[in-house]
């Protein structure tokens, strides 16, 4: 198996993004854009190094990358570099920092602020390279709406001549006149990038110097040259601006409902449902619409959520439960067959199998400076309108009265009223 360095460059600060924050960790479906190349890129095995180009904030960009790996694909933490790139420059700049740590002999580039190329069509790029023996190859498409990616120009023969950067005007076909566009996404065998790059002058407009550059160049040379066809316009398009933010918002998220209704999970309306990306969720389980399931959450199979649901990162929904409409679960735990179907709030808490919540239970986590906890055992019956103050527990198979503040623990089998909750007196009958 052939081994493949990949370099991604994330270097840049995307100024039309109207943010200050680095652009590959501006996030698109609850994750940054640099993890989804980090996870298509997880996924081919024969890519054994991975380099990093970071320049704006790059402190920011190296912690969030080592984060992502650490905690979602671990595979890639050994192959994880990171070099700096001291001006912005440009992307052929950005390669010549990476130059010196490159290891192998098939090398594949890709743009940081590209989150939607799939991992199949980088492991197609390479086949296709290898097969024809080519020095480089680009990953293009045909455009289906107005952008502003290179124009690609081929010679009679059809081999790319060279890349025109920033056409207008595009047809929303695959017309007359409409050129393939350039991803930004190349492979290179290692002697052809390293032995050019230095060649590639400095564009007099933008000061900078552009990688687009070196095919025109490697032609020149009569360099073996060849194009592969992304046919979903979509994995092509960067993300540049607000407006392409939020064109690949509605790209994953659809990937992501398609996905989950692969695995048998009940979406009523996809139209209406939020879930982001790093969400699991069990076959048979209904999601209502107007639910927002946010990244890191965990739903068991037979289960039902929503409609107008709000689940936030770090929960988990157990089997068979089942949480309603106007409930927001937030970082909790909701047991096996325990029920939250009416309006409430229930946070930083861990509920047990076969608990009832009533409607307008509000778990008051935060006393002001200090996020508590709340333990609620199995098969206890929490009132409507019941507030528990945490840190609070609710022992097994009690019950807390319609209205209730709970301040204090509940023990087993005991029933709670009142503010505060204290335990009610039953008379026995004489």
């Amino acid at each position: 198996m052939r081994k493949v360095s990949a370099i991604i460059l994330a270097a840049g600060k995307g100024k039309r993004m109207k943010s200050d924050f680095p652009k590959v960790l501006r996030e698109v479906c609850g994750q940054p854009f640099i993890y989804y190349l980090l996870k298509e890129l997880s996924r081919l095995r024969n890519v054994h190094q991975v380099i990093v180009v970071v320049g704006y904030k790059g402190q920011l960009v190296e912690d969030a990358v080592k984060n992502i790996c650490f905690s979602q694909f671990k595979g890639l933490t050994g192959k994880i570099q990171f070099v700096r790139q001291q001006k912005m420059l440009g992307t052929a700049d950005a390669v010549r920092a990476a130059s010196g740590k490159i290891k192998f002999n098939e090398v594949l580039v890709a743009c940081g602020d590209n989150p939607l190329i799939k991992s199949k069509t980088f492991s197609s790029l390479l086949s296709f390279s290898r097969k024809n023996n080519l020095d480089c190859c680009l990953l293009v498409s045909w455009p289906e709406k107005e952008n502003k990616l290179g124009s690609v120009v081929y010679d009679k023969l059809g081999k790319p001549m060279a890349i025109e950067e920033k056409i207008s005007g595009i047809n929303n076909y695959q017309g007359k006149g409409v050129n393939k566009v350039n991803s930004g996404t190349y492979y290179f065998r290692r002697k052809a990038l390293l032995e050019n790059l230095s060649k590639i002058k400095k564009n007099r407009k933008k000061k900078e110097y552009f990688l687009t550059d070196i095919i025109q160049i490697l032609y020149q040379q009569g360099k073996n040259l060849s194009s592969y066809l992304a046919r979903d316009f979509s994995e092509v398009a960067g993300i540049n601006d607000p407006f392409e933010l939020q064109f690949a918002e509605k790209v994953i998220r659809a990937r992501i409902i398609e996905k989950m209704l692969e695995k048998g999970v009940h979406i009523i309306n996809p139209a209406t449902t939020i879930i982001q990306e790093s969400v699991k969720i069990g076959k048979n389980t209904i999601i209502y619409p107007f639910t927002f399931i946010a990244k890191n959450v965990i739903i068991g199979s037979n289960c039902s959520v929503g409609p107008f649901a709000y689940l936030r990162g770090g929960s988990r929904i157990e089997k068979g439960a089942q949480v309603g409409s106007f409930s927001e679960i937030n970082r909790s735990q909701i047991g096996k067959g325990s029920k939250a179907k009416h309006f409430g709030y229930i946070g930083d808490a861990v509920v047990g199998d076969n608990v009832n919540i009533g409607a307008g239970t509000v778990v008051a986590n935060y006393d002001g400076k200090v996020k508590h906890k709340t333990y609620i055992q199995k098969n206890a019956l929490i009132g409507s309108d019941t507030v528990l103050v945490a840190p609070v527990m609710v022992g097994e198979g009690s019950v807390t009265g319609a209205g209730s503040v709970v301040t204090k623990n509940v023990k087993k089998n005991q029933v709670v009223v009142g503010v505060p909750a204290r335990p009610l007196k039953i008379k026995e009958k004489k």
